[in-house]
C-alpha cells in the first residue's frame, strides 16, 4: 500500500488514509445519497443552451434516471470515508499524482507553493505580465482568425461555432512532483483546458495526428535523436 503513496508532508498518515490514497486519484466513490438538487440545477443550466425540444428531451431523460435510480452499495468502509473527509479538510497539504507512475504524493502546501514560485521566478523561461490580463486581446485575435478561415471556406458555420471561444479563462500552471529525485522537485505543467485556444488546439491536433510518424524526419524518442 505504501508503494502507491509517497508522503512528503509533515502529516502522519493513518492506515485508513493510506488505504484511500492508494486507490488512486481517479477512484470514484459511490454516493450514498443522490445529489438530486445539484443534478436538476446542472440540467437546467444545460437546457438554457439547447433548443426547447432538445431541452425537454434532456429533462425527461434526467427525470427517468433519477426516478429509476437504486441506492448502490458503498465502495468505502466507514473508516475510509472518515479518512477521505479528514484529508479533504486539511488545508496544510496538497495531494497530487507523481510525475511518472501511479503513485499519489502528499506535500506540504507551503512547500508546494514555494517550489512553484521558484519555477516561475526563472526569468529565462517565464516573463511577468503587466497589470492587464492579455487574455481578452488574444480572444479577439483568435476570433478574427476563425472568421477569416470561415470566410475562406476552411471551416463551415457549425465548426466555427464549435471553435468559437466562449470564455476568457487563462491557462493554469501547476507542478507534478518528481519523487525519484532528491528534494522532490516539480515538473512544471501548463494546462490549457477550458482556455480560449483549447477547442482550436484540439481541432488542429486531430488534423495533424494521422500525419505523425509519416515523415522521414520524425523522431520517436531521445535515443533515436542521439543516434
Amino acid at each position: 500500500m505504501r508503494k502507491w503513496v509517497q508522503n512528503c508532508s509533515d502529516r502522519i498518515l493513518r492506515d485508513p488514509e493510506l488505504a484511500v490514497l492508494a486507490k488512486g486519484l481517479n477512484f470514484a466513490t459511490s454516493e450514498t445519497e443522490v445529489p438530486v438538487v445539484s443534478i436538476i440545477c446542472q440540467t437546467e443550466t444545460a437546457c438554457r443552451k439547447l433548443p426547447e425540444r432538445e431541452a425537454n428531451v434532456l429533462r425527461s431523460k434526467v427525470s427517468h434516471a433519477l426516478s429509476s435510480h437504486r441506492k448502490s452499495d458503498t465502495n468505502l468502509s466507514k473508516e475510509e470515508r472518515g479518512a477521505l473527509k479528514s484529508l479533504k479538510s486539511d488545508k496544510n497539504i496538497v495531494i497530487l499524482p507523481a510525475d511518472k507512475g501511479r503513485c499519489v504524493v502528499v506535500l506540504n502546501k507551503e512547500d508546494y507553493h514555494q517550489k512553484c514560485q521558484a519555477l516561475l521566478n526563472d526569468e529565462k523561461t517565464y516573463r511577468k505580465l503587466g497589470k492587464r490580463d492579455p487574455t481578452p486581446k488574444y480572444k479577439k485575435q483568435l476570433i478574427s482568425v476563425l472568421q477569416q478561415i470561415e470566410k475562406e471556406e476552411g471551416i463551415d458555420r457549425v465548426k466555427y461555432r464549435q471553435l468559437y471561444p466562449t470564455t476568457e479563462v487563462p491557462p493554469k500552471f501547476y507542478g507534478l512532483p518528481k519523487i525519484h529525485k532528491n528534494g522532490t522537485p516539480l515538473r512544471p505543467i501548463v494546462s490549457s483546458i477550458d482556455s480560449i485556444t483549447y477547442r482550436s488546439a484540439r481541432y488542429v491536433a486531430d488534423i495533424l495526428s494521422p500525419l505523425v510518424g509519416q515523415s522521414p524526419h520524425h523522431i520517436t524518442n531521445s535515443q533515436q535523436f542521439a543516434e
